[in-house]
């Protein structure tokens, strides 16, 4: 069995006509990724029973449904109506991570603490860059103590700056990351897509307090960087995270699923226990599973 730590999943009021939603809900960064102006768009969309189904055939147990990184804290209210509404239909399969937009403020922080309460298990995913705050904000600093409050782990967005650019690639300097790490060594952190790559480059070890996605690896790099990243950060601080429904693997022209990000990384020169630490039980001690 699997945990996939990173997956997005919308209803169809937003699947079946996304340029209407994000026309309505003022969110034209998230239109411009799933509906790029120009090319064809990586997007797939799902329901939450075809999501049950590619779970049961890859032998995935659970997924966490991150929020999108929203432009304005309506949308952020719409996204955690949906996540409640899934929850209750499928507590045992779904792991639901709070949607949070500085800007909001106080309603902001208001927003998390219903969603614990709810049943949310984490925050994000966030972009501060693309969400018209400031890695600074004070307000970000108090969810992130809200957070370590609840045991609750904060994903955040990370680009890989030397990669090719594509749709909504906007940067997310690492070095404020780190610092907001450090700042807050008892919150949890999930740095997405292997933190950019950005820990091969970097001498100094991530801190104690920052774990590390895999979602969207098979498109952002042509060959597994698994093994070298292993090698340098260490498995216990890999999740596996497939980024689904996202065409990850856009040569296929079948529908996206969980087998084949599955299959890269057990194709990726790790042993059977460093596969079982990344699809299982790393996301089992994070997430307090037993």
């Amino acid at each position: 069995m699997a945990i996939d730590s990173h997956i997005h999943l919308y209803p169809p009021s937003v699947s079946a006509d996304p340029l209407a939603w994000a026309v309505t809900q003022n969110e034209p960064y998230w239109l411009s990724c799933v509906k790029p102006s120009h090319g064809k768009s990586l997007q797939a969309w799902k329901s939450p029973s075809e999501l049950l189904q590619d779970m049961d055939d890859a032998g995935v147990e659970k997924v966490v449904i991150l929020s999108w990184y929203w432009e304005n804290h309506d949308s952020c209210l719409h996204n955690l109506n949906w996540q409640t509404e899934w929850l209750a239909k499928t507590p045992h399969r779904f792991i639901c991570f709070a949607p949070f937009n500085a800007n909001g403020g106080s309603a902001a922080l208001e927003l998390l603490k219903n969603a614990f309460q709810s049943g949310c298990k984490g925050i994000g995913e966030l972009n501060p860059p693309a969400q018209g705050y400031a890695y600074e904000d004070p307000v970000l600093a108090q969810a992130l103590e809200l957070a370590a409050a609840y045991r609750a782990p904060v994903n955040f967005h990370v680009t890989d700056p030397t990669t090719h650019d594509y749709p909504g690639k906007i940067d997310t300097p690492y070095a404020s990351l780190l610092n907001l790490a450090n700042e807050h060594p008892n919150t949890s952190f999930i740095f997405s897509h292997l933190g950019g790559c950005e820990p091969l480059r970097n001498r100094e070890p991530p801190p104690n307090n920052v774990v590390f996605d895999t979602a969207a690896c098979p498109l952002l790099y042509k060959t597994p960087v698994y093994r070298e990243f292993c090698d340098k950060v260490g498995v216990d601080k890999i999740l596996f995270g497939s980024d689904y429904p996202l065409r990850v693997f856009p040569k296929d022209k079948r529908s996206p699923n969980f087998i084949l990000p599955l299959a890269e990384l057990q194709n990726g020169d790790l042993s059977p226990a460093e596969i079982e630490a990344i699809t299982l039980q790393n996301a089992k001690r994070l997430f307090h599973l037993s």
